[in-house]
């Protein structure tokens, strides 16, 4: 189906019922992501006023050119992660030169999703298989929460290393962890998970920012541990990196991999949102609309977005109805922007990777695994090949989706199946 270049248009007027409840629904996701979005950026490798950059203006964009309307855009892990070890090895996380390749990454990813969408491949990238996707995700869900456990613990990072490597390097650093550090983080994990299973539409992300916020003022935490520290406040203003030919050429395959992983994702998302909501939702529109997002994103100076499983999952049942509730939520975080930089200072790094380990916890699903794999053997094949390469490789996790679309290939050509 083509996309169309202003959907938003042919939006009904809501009445005072569906204010209420897209109110109600963004004013939720919001208590949610805006802690999420410190906590991404960080993971990206860039300051943590970056990730409420990229919940503002694209979440916005999303709404307005996307097709599903309860999808909720902004920073996620997994093109956190994808960022993160894509620049690497060109630049100091943290520096201006990584900032303006995360940016440069946002804006490739994003013409190239646009160019997609008007094409029409959104269904052709949707026929990857589910098995591989399972596989993909599941490891780097496992690379992630590993990622972030020495920030938690208050011990040495081993930079660079695979999986294994990474779980010996955290072990051997266990008996020199800072307790105060491994305390916040522990205790916010703690608190996060029991909260999500007991009160699953309770702001426990906030209510964990919050204390941890007080607490760490209170007791002067910056003098042991990091902190967030001081925040531009303000909004962001649109900007373009100086981008040279060369750049583009080098982050070309990243471009395209953040491309195609963030629609899988979205993919996944857009589709439980229709089979609760007896609604259809536009694969082409969609690409249209989250390549935008991704363009809105690196001209107002942030790293790719994505549709967010988790946070859609909760805008669903808080309610939402129309994409109003996004346009809230991005109200809500330009407020936090503006008024609560000063706010954000004392929390906690340690807490901020508690967040990001709580959220990905949910996309580690064993039991979706494993019956993917009953399917046939050549599911396991792609499933299990996804999954392994994937966790050796860290923190290159591409190569793992490379190695399970090989497999996809070699069953194509052996079975002549597409």
């Amino acid at each position: 189906m083509r996309p169309r270049l202003a959907p938003f248009l042919a939006w009904p007027r809501p009445d005072g019922a569906q204010w209420r409840a897209d109110l109600v629904a963004g004013t939720t996701v919001a208590v949610v992501a805006i802690p999420q979005a410190l906590a991404y950026a960080q993971l990206a490798g860039l300051p943590p006023y970056l990730g409420l950059y990229a919940a503002f203006v694209p979440t916005i964009v999303a709404a307005l050119f996307g097709s599903s309307a309860q999808l909720s855009t902004g920073p996620v892990a997994l093109t956190a992660l994808l960022t993160s070890a894509t620049l690497a090895p060109f630049a100091a996380s943290g520096s201006a030169a990584y900032a303006s390749l995360a940016i440069a990454l946002a804006l490739g990813s994003g013409l190239l999703q646009c160019l997609a969408g008007v094409a029409r491949l959104g269904r052709l990238i949707e026929r990857i298989p589910e098995s591989l996707m399972l596989g993909f995700v599941n490891a780097a869900a496992l690379v992630i929460a590993l990622s972030q456990l020495p920030a938690m613990l208050g011990v040495r990072a081993a930079s660079h290393a695979s999986f294994p490597e990474a779980v010996a390097a955290l072990v051997r650093g266990l008996p020199s962890a800072v307790l105060p550090t491994a305390a916040f983080g522990v205790v916010a994990l703690v608190v996060l998970l029991v909260v999500r299973q007991a009160w699953p539409r309770a702001p426990g992300a906030l209510a964990v920012s919050v204390v941890a916020i007080a607490a760490s003022a209170w007791f002067g935490y910056e003098r042991i541990g990091p902190v967030v520290g001081e925040l531009p406040a303000g909004l962001p203003v649109p900007a373009l990196p100086s981008i040279d030919a060369a750049t583009v050429a080098m982050l070309l395959p990243a471009m395209a991999l953040i491309a195609a992983v963030s629609f899988m994702e979205v993919t996944s998302s857009a589709r439980v949102i229709a089979a609760r909501t007896g609604t259809s939702w536009n694969a082409n529109q969609e690409l249209l609309g989250q390549g935008l997002a991704k363009l809105a994103a690196g001209v107002f100076q942030s790293f790719p977005v994505s549709g967010s499983f988790s946070r859609s999952a909760l805008n669903l049942s808080a309610g939402a109805l129309t994409a109003w509730s996004s346009i809230v939520c991005a109200a809500l975080v330009a407020g936090a922007l503006v008024f609560a930089a000063d706010a954000l200072h004392h929390l906690p790094i340690a807490v901020l990777a508690a967040l990001i380990v709580s959220a990905v916890v949910g996309l580690i699903t064993p039991r979706e695994l494993a019956s993917s794999w009953r399917a046939s053997r050549w599911d396991m094949a792609i499933g299990a090949t996804t999954l392994v390469v994937t966790l050796l490789s860290a923190p290159r996790i591409h190569y793992g989706l490379a190695a399970g679309l090989l497999v996809v290939a070699a069953r194509a050509v052996l079975t002549r199946s597409p």
